[in-house]
């Protein structure tokens, strides 16, 4: 029998290595659903528990999942080379979730006396931690004392979300963020360190995604197909390569990068108005949001009755985003996005230098394996100089994190 959340394909070699930390928290059930998510995405994961944990969820689990060895204990060593040091030779990024109050101490204060703090301490690259307890004890000043400190040596909190706790509490914080968001934390920081992209100095960025609405009648609106994925995908790198991010979000269905801030809209003047009060303090904007260029004249204030007949709509121009910014733009990157159905390479040109941008994205949307609603995407990236660089189909958070490589590399940027 396949073991659960496998992929027929799981047998091939992995590319990268995730070392993932399970402690006692009621939330180590949903490890196990990270686990099956990180395999599913090629990664190869090993597990280390702690004894706390394998209270609470069975080591055959992960086992199952991973189909690597669980660790628990020190004393279970079944080769010359002790595991803990051997795991933090081939992993890339350590990844405990959820994290309780008791690991963040050890971690900040450098105690080593099992085998997951052990291995934290023999391990000297990327750390991620997404906390999970009792809100009361996440606002306690030990605890984001010892944040801090792990933040100031380079690790990674992944804050958790506001929510009812196992124990009834809901008075804020503790719960740990949601799974999807922490796989996609470790899937963007793994596709920034490939690309190159992790910040030497953080910029403030700003990111639009999605769609918007445009209104008829109190039930009905004009939109289009825009998922919000690749402009997620370049809040998420954006975020996992160290930089201040701001995403003005359309209507989607998609998990929230942990750490951006989001300011939620619907129409394209509410779009409009959120870039415009945020751009002045941004370095960057990448403007992916797929805003509505036409919106009705009037809309109805009661539903519209289906009548005889064809029916006419006056529509109006919306303001364009980019546009309205060319006089604030000089101190500033902007990119622009092309969705195009046919000549891409010429009206992303024309539209690059229409409104002044620094580079353009431009990407085929006449294909059904990439863009809209996909997964994957292919583009290619123009530069108001001249240059031309092609991205090659791949995982959206991989092409977001060579975008953000391109675009904010200066010596690139100046050729």
């Amino acid at each position: 029998m396949e073991p659960i959340g496998m992929d027929t394909d799981s047998e091939k070699r992995f590319a990268k290595s995730v070392a993932l930390g399970v402690t006692g928290s009621i939330a180590a059930y949903k490890a196990a659903d990270l686990t099956s998510r990180l395999v599913k995405a090629g990664l190869d994961t090993h597990v280390i528990m702690t004894e706390s944990a394998t209270r609470l969820v069975c080591p055959q689990t992960f086992l199952t999942l991973s189909r690597n060895r669980v660790t628990t204990s020190l004393w279970d060593v079944p080769d010359w080379r002790p595991e803990h040091i051997a795991l933090a030779d081939q992993a890339d990024v350590l990844l405990i979730a959820p994290a309780t109050a008791n690991i963040i101490a050890k971690l900040a204060y450098g105690v080593a006396d099992d085998a997951l703090s052990t291995f934290a301490l023999s391990f000297a690259g990327t750390v991620m931690i997404a906390p999970a307890m009792n809100p009361r004890m996440w606002r306690h000043p030990a605890v984001q004392r010892n944040c801090d400190v792990l933040r100031d040596r380079g690790a990674r909190i992944l804050t958790p979300s506001p929510g009812r706790v196992a124990c009834g509490d809901e008075t804020g914080p503790g719960r740990l963020a949601p799974v999807e968001a922490v796989f996609n934390a470790v899937q963007a920081r793994l596709a920034v360190e490939a690309a190159g992209a992790v910040a030497d100095s953080p910029k403030r960025v700003l990111v639009t995604a999605g769609p918007t609405r445009e209104f008829l009648d109190p039930a009905r609106y004009l939109t289009n197909r825009s998922s919000g994925k690749m402009g997620y995908a370049l809040a998420e790198a954006a975020v996992a390569a160290g930089h201040d991010v701001i995403l003005v979000s359309g209507p989607v269905d998609l998990e929230p990068p942990i750490g951006a801030r989001v300011i939620h809209v619907t129409t394209a003047a509410e779009m409009t108005a959120a870039v415009r009060a945020e751009f002045a303090a941004a370095d960057t904007l990448f403007m992916s949001g797929a805003v509505a260029d036409y919106r009705p004249a009037a809309v109805a204030t009661e539903k519209l009755k289906k009548r005889p007949g064809p029916l006419r709509l006056d529509m109006e121009r919306t303001v364009d985003i980019l546009i309205s910014l060319e006089d604030q733009t000089r101190e500033h990157t902007v990119v622009g996005f092309a969705a195009e159905t046919d000549h891409v390479e010429e009206y992303a040109k024309e539209k690059l230098t229409r409104k002044h941008l620094d580079w353009i994205v431009a990407n085929d949307i006449s294909r059904s394996d990439i863009g809209f609603g996909t997964d994957e995407n292919e583009v290619t990236l123009h530069g108001r100089n001249g240059q031309t660089v092609e991205l090659p189909r791949a995982p959206k958070i991989e092409i977001a994190a060579q975008l953000l490589a391109a675009t904010l590399d200066p010596g690139l940027s100046q050729k």
